[in-house]
């Protein structure tokens, strides 16, 4: 079988950056494009003794992409360098070009025994043109360069399942990871799973996972290397994980699956995504250790006729210990632990669906505790997972969102309008705070009206 995927987009916006500080009449252009080609090709036979036949499967594929952003005219200028007094305006443009290949071989050597290995390569080519200005049109640091770097993926891993009660999933990969000015970096990550089934209605499982996120290949050190006499800021390193997780899973005879798992994941360093201040260009930064811990729960309802729903609730702690390195930024080396810009405590979400003869009607409550609000940890600051650490997060939210369709047959075609409609009581609230990027307000109620058309 082979499979081909072509896209091209281009997308053009004004972005009021933040219109309370002045920060107006931005505006930035997003081109992105893939072409995907993949060959799936069935070794052998199936038969019942060895389940499915092998399986190769070649594939290769092209990205490319451009960022060009433009601070307005009637900006107030915000961005400042290590050791410079001037505030500035940042401008980008940025362009890139990513070549690969991925193979993958499984082997079915016999029921209940699998291997499969394969390997996943790309190399990455592209241009940066950052400049900055004050407000009386003088030109600050620029930075203007090449970049190229590369990715490098090896695995191998089997699955083997001794019985009907018992299946084990393990494996290695091998990464290594090229970007300017970090060089090479390298790992061997070992993952596995085990997974028990005492019967039809109950799964438990245990799995631990070593992870390895590459960085984006970019160079935004270099623009405050020139600003500080060519002492850049330290380059982005990529995040490494060990990952735990326990998990039960329970079918109801009645058309109700509950789900409620515990994972675990340090990372030294970890990622996170800053924004320069007053402009919308973000980058990668690191932070020198990250912890988080949660517990989730999911209850899944689907018993026979119209009306199904789900229900999710987590509640999670993700905190970090400076210093923090990377991206335009000089170290922060300040004492102390803080919960990441990510970090939210309690999450809920809830919906309901009606669905009957071509009609359906959908709504979901949405609950949050709160993101970060930018406010120092004081003495209270709490490390646990049910410290709320309040003073920290902006008041908790709750919405509403809704949507209804009807599909109409009109001969061979059905036409199926659908009306979404988010944040229907148009309630008004703070996402969170200005902290790693800026402050986000929930988006007030919106309406969309969309019509298919299919055959």
């Amino acid at each position: 079988m082979v499979n081909i995927e072509v896209n091209r987009s281009r997308t053009r916006f004004a972005i009021p950056f933040d219109s309370v500080e002045g920060i107006i009449d931005d505006h930035q252009q997003d081109v992105n494009g893939f072409v995907n080609i993949g060959w799936r090709h069935q070794l052998g036979t199936q038969n019942l003794e060895l389940g499915q036949a092998s399986e190769l499967f070649i594939g290769t594929f092209f990205r490319d992409g451009s960022l060009a952003y433009t601070p307005g005219l009637t900006d107030s200028v915000a961005f400042t360098f290590p050791g410079d007094t001037s505030r500035y305006t940042i401008a980008e443009d940025r362009s890139f070009r990513t070549t690969g290949a991925k193979v993958d071989y499984t082997v079915r050597a016999h029921h209940g025994l699998e291997f499969k290995t394969g390997v996943l390569a790309q190399v990455t080519s592209g241009h940066e043109d950052f400049s900055s200005q004050t407000n009386t049109g003088t030109s600050g640091p620029t930075s203007n360069s090449n970049l190229n770097g590369s990715d490098v993926g090896v695995y191998a891993q089997t699955a083997i399942a001794p019985s009907d009660r018992w299946e084990l999933r393990a494996g290695a990969r091998f990464d290594n990871h090229n970007a300017p000015f970090a060089g090479n970096q390298n790992q061997i990550s070992p993952r596995a799973k085990l997974s028990f089934f005492p019967s039809p209605a109950n799964t438990f499982w245990v799995y631990y996972a070593r992870l390895f996120l590459p960085t984006n290949v970019e160079d935004l050190r270099a623009i405050t290397s020139t600003s500080q006499g060519g002492v850049g800021a330290a380059p982005t390193l990529p995040e490494r994980d060990d990952f735990f997780e326990l998990g039960f899973v329970h079918r109801f005879p009645f058309g109700v699956v509950s789900k409620i798992s515990a994972y675990r994941k340090n990372s030294t360093p970890g990622i996170d995504d800053a924004t320069v201040s007053g402009t919308a260009i973000v980058t990668s930064v690191n932070i020198a250790q990250v912890k988080i811990t949660g517990l989730e729960g999911v209850l899944e309802i689907r018993p026979s006729g119209p009306v199904s729903g789900y229900m999710n609730l987590a509640i999670n702690h993700a905190y970090g210990s400076h210093p923090i390195t990377g991206g335009f930024f000089p170290p922060d080396s300040s004492p102390g632990y803080f919960d990441l810009d990510h970090d939210q405590r309690l999450s809920a979400v809830a919906s309901a669906v009606y669905s009957s003869r071509g009609f359906y009607l959908s709504t979901t409550g949405i609950y949050g505790s709160g993101l970060t609000n930018g406010t120092d940890p004081d003495s209270t600051y709490g490390r646990g997972l049910f410290d709320f650490n309040k003073n920290t997060h902006v008041d908790p939210n709750f919405i509403i969102n809704a949507s209804a369709g009807y599909s109409i047959a009109v001969g061979s075609t059905i036409v199926r309008p659908q009306l979404y409609i988010d944040n229907v009581f148009d309630r008004k609230y703070l996402l969170k705070g200005a902290f790693f990027s800026g402050a986000s307000v929930g988006r007030p109620r919106s309406l969309q009206l969309r019509v298919s058309i299919g055959t």
